[in-house]
């Protein structure tokens, strides 16, 4: 039986299907804000759900804490023999160099594991994750594991959302690269502030971060989040961009915890009694 991940984001919850040798089969992606009301919830999920085998585990990991149960509950109406495992920034299996780790948030965490285990510890390398949701995520891996910590910034959408609204005469504007840097309208004018501003960040903090943590290494650089999708093709330095990597990471988690005496899991749910057929 296969592994249900499920990552809910703050735009954004997505849910990857994985089969028993860890093959990521199917994924789907719902708005997080349906999860407000268990009705919409179920609806939301009914149909991509349709014909899927029960998973034997499901395996979630959230940033949005109020959306977590909601969607608990409505899974194990879907799937009542699933037993449910929810990951935290403290029980993903690994290890962090980071005076408080309980303030990580888990995409953070799960993708800097995903990283190491899909390349940095196959080459021996170091790797900086770099996630571009609504905030853009920048994440460091040592070569032998270690997680250290990183850096957060405002997403490319924010950026865009908070000039247009904060200065009056600036229309809003599709996320697009003009057609050159240099803006001949208003509008292009923003998209090139926004997108070729955001791609100097991305490139810029990268670098000084691989200089910081990694000064005699090439780190492994991975790009993932639904916005990493507007650099690729435009930024050499990226060594792999993987949409799925945090659904990765979840699936790694889960199947490293499940290895463990139940005992030393931080939270695992089986289905309530009220909820079973």
């Amino acid at each position: 039986m296969g592994l249900l991940a499920v990552d809910i984001g703050n735009t954004s919850t997505s849910l990857g299907l994985f089969s028993p040798e860890g093959r990521l089969e199917k994924r789907f992606d719902i708005p997080t804000r349906t999860l407000t009301h268990r009705a919409l919830t179920r609806e939301t999920l009914d149909t991509p759900l349709t014909g899927v085998i029960s998973p034997e585990t499901i395996a979630l990991a959230s940033v949005v804490p109020w959306a977590s149960d909601e969607l608990i509950v409505v899974l194990h109406e879907i799937f009542p023999n699933a037993i449910v495992l929810v990951l935290t920034s403290g029980n993903i299996p690994i290890e962090k160099n980071y005076p408080h780790p309980e303030e990580l948030g888990t995409d953070r965490v799960l993708g800097a594991l995903a990283a190491y285990k899909l390349w940095g510890e196959r080459e021996r390398q170091p790797c900086i994750v770099v996630d571009m949701g609504t905030a853009t995520t920048y994440d460091c891996v040592t070569s032998e594991g270690m997680y250290l910590g990183g850096a957060i910034a405002p997403g490319l959408e924010l950026s865009s959302e908070a000039l247009t609204r904060r200065a009056a005469q600036l229309p809003p504007i599709d996320l697009a690269f003009p057609a050159s840097i240099i803006g001949r309208t208003t509008v292009e004018s923003i998209q090139s502030g926004i997108m070729y501003g955001g791609l100097s960040q991305f490139e810029g903090f990268v670098k000084r971060l691989g200089a910081a943590a990694f000064p005699n290494q090439e780190p492994i650089v991975c790009a993932t989040g639904g916005l990493a999708r507007h650099f690729e093709g435009r930024t050499a330095l990226v060594s792999h961009f993987a949409p799925d990597l945090v659904l990765e990471g979840i699936q790694l988690a889960a199947r490293l915890a499940s290895q463990q005496p139940l005992r030393e899991r931080e939270r695992v749910i089986e289905p309530e009694p009220s909820l079973k057929p």
